[in-house]
């Protein structure tokens, strides 16, 4: 159902009027705008990114600092509620006149590295707030900047104010208004039991367009994988070539056995979605099937499945094809968890960690066959004597130093939950130590998400093989990742000493610290030292450096010579 937007006559607008300055600048680079009164702060974050000129985002926050709250969209930011001495709310959920009515003040900010924030001044509540503009005064009837200062050279606001309001009376229109009387009648249509048909609409994209938007380099390598001749094939030959492959169905169904579950559970409830905006967590789970050309991506942050994916996918996706990719995905899971706590260990215990899981407690003839069904598609570890290798511990036969310090310890066996988590984000990110890491970095240092996730794989990498915090140090270091304060550091410290203490390494074949400290306190009677008091595996525990010549984080190229990223190929998620 839709409505359009008409003025009703005895219905008045109220706006605020802000005074936004850049924090850090002198002199004063500020924008005083009005905003529209009756809106949810979702709403406002939209207009505040079009007057500051950001890209449309959703990591947002607004914090009133002397209220002690902060507001965002907790939903696609994946935030917990319940951290630090905030409180947090839901920017959908939490009307704008609960707090700018009462508020002297808020900062702006977008949690991404090298952007500004913004402190916005509340300065006035007005009704029906009147403009100069070329045809007389009016009365304002959306977001519109009255007045700005600004340096000549600004790196952050490229466009005049003149142009950014006119985009915004056309983006939102007499939006105060319109939200009023579209409320009014939603309650009304809800009251009534009318149902409400989800608002949904298609670009009709097409596999060859969106592989034509690629670089030449980047068809080059996609028609190498593809063992599609190249040579001499221009950029929109290539496009089209590689199209018809991944629309051949057996083509589709080997690039769906390499894809993990969470991936193909992604991918089904994309197609059903027609045109979507995407989420950051969105665009991580559908990145494979995006670089194959299965998932258009639009650059304002839409995405939709074509039809003729969509088409060849509902011919092979059969029940069989299913079990498949359910079997060969749950068996990359359990060897990224090998890699991760063990790095080498007998296939019987990978046998062991493949038979925890409801539905796969496959006979070892059965487990067999499916690994050796892996190894043709996506070898992440190697087969040598009955052990399974992580290929990432190939280099300088480190397996070897790794497996000689183990000695003859147990393996601690994961749980499936553990196993999947592991496997999807290379770290344990329902551990609650890991969880306040990823809050700390958030909350006190303003890190973006995809930032967070780097930088947690990095210190779950750099603890579990030994390292110490100032490899990790090192490492914020490179990312321009500073602390503000000393208070910030003491907070920092004891985070990352708690953990040390629940990582599990391959030292201990994937026992923590804290679980081997209180096994040998059980066992022997004798007060033993406390698990990590400085960052060191044990207390007076000889060590060896387990660590490669080079050391090789996500991004980087993966050290097997395939030519793929390290998260693409031996350290794959």
């Amino acid at each position: 159902m839709f409505y359009k937007h008409k003025h009703i006559k005895g219905e008045h607008m109220e706006f605020y009027q802000l005074k936004i300055t850049r924090k850090g600048t002198k002199p004063p680079i500020w924008r005083r705008c009005l905003i529209p009164a009756d809106i949810n702060f979702e709403k406002l974050a939209e207009m505040l990114q079009d007057i500051l000129e950001y890209q449309s985002t959703d990591l947002y926050e607004i914090e009133f600092f002397q209220k002690k709250v902060r507001i965002s969209n907790l939903t696609a930011q994946g935030a917990d509620t319940a951290k630090g001495n905030y409180e947090y709310l839901e920017a959908k959920d939490t009307k704008t006149s609960e707090l700018l009515d009462t508020e002297a003040w808020f900062t702006f900010r977008v949690k991404e590295a090298d952007l500004p924030e913004y402190r916005a001044d509340i300065e006035k509540k007005v009704e029906d707030a009147e403009i100069k503009t070329a045809d007389g005064v009016k009365k304002a009837s959306a977001p519109i900047i009255l007045k700005e200062t600004k340096s000549p050279n600004d790196d952050f606001w490229s466009k005049e104010s003149e142009e950014i309001n006119t985009l915004l009376n056309k983006k939102y229109g007499v939006l105060g208004l319109a939200d009023v009387i579209a409320k009014k009648i939603t309650e009304m249509d809800l009251e009534s039991g009318a149902e409400q048909p989800e608002v949904s609409f298609t670009r009709n994209p097409k596999v060859k367009d969106y592989l034509n938007s690629y670089n030449k380099e980047d068809l080059v390598e996609s028609a190498k994988e593809l063992e599609i001749p190249y040579e001499g094939l221009s950029k929109e030959e290539l496009a089209e070539q590689i199209a018809a492959k991944v629309l051949d169905p057996e083509v589709m169904k080997s690039i769906f056995l390499q894809a993990d579950e969470w991936e193909i559970d992604a991918f089904d409830h994309a197609s059903t979605r027609k045109c979507f905006l995407a989420t950051h967590k969105d665009w991580k789970e559908l990145e494979w099937f995006s670089n194959k050309g299965y998932i258009v991506a639009y650059s304002d942050n839409h995405a939709e499945v074509p039809q003729e994916v969509i088409a060849v996918y509902n011919q092979i996706n059969t029940p069989e094809l299913q079990e498949k990719c359910r079997q060969l995905s749950w068996m990359r899971s359990c060897q990224s968890m090998m890699g991760l706590i063990y790095a080498i260990a007998p296939l019987k215990i990978v046998y062991r960690m493949y038979r925890k899981r409801d539905g796969f407690r496959v006979n070892y003839e059965k487990f067999m066959e499916i690994l050796n069904e892996l190894s043709e598609k996506d070898d992440i570890c190697i087969i040598k004597d009955d052990k399974m290798i992580w290929k990432a511990v190939l280099q300088d036969n480190l397996y070897e130093k790794i497996e000689e310090f183990q000695g003859d310890r147990d393996f601690y066996i994961p749980t499936v939950e553990e196993t999947l988590d592991y496997a999807k984000h290379g770290y344990p990110s329902q551990d609650v130590s890991y969880r306040k890491l990823a809050s700390f970095l958030r909350d006190e240092l303003h890190i973006s998400e995809e930032k967070i996730e780097e930088l947690l794989y990095i210190v779950y990498k750099e603890f579990s093989m030994d390292g110490m915090l100032s490899d990790i140090m090192e490492e914020f270091k490179k990312r321009d990742i500073v602390f503000d304060s000393d208070r910030q550091m003491e907070r920092f410290a004891p985070i990352m000493m708690e953990v040390n203490n629940n990582t599990r390494m391959l030292d201990f074949r994937g026992y923590t610290p804290n679980e081997v400290s209180r096994a040998e306190q059980a066992a022997a009677p004798a007060p033993v030292a406390p698990a990590m008091p400085s960052f060191v595996p044990m207390a007076n525990t000889p060590t060896v450096n387990m660590q490669p010549k080079k050391k090789v984080y996500p991004n980087d190229p993966c050290p097997c010579g395939s030519g793929k990223k390290y998260k693409k190929c031996c350290g794959r998620n």
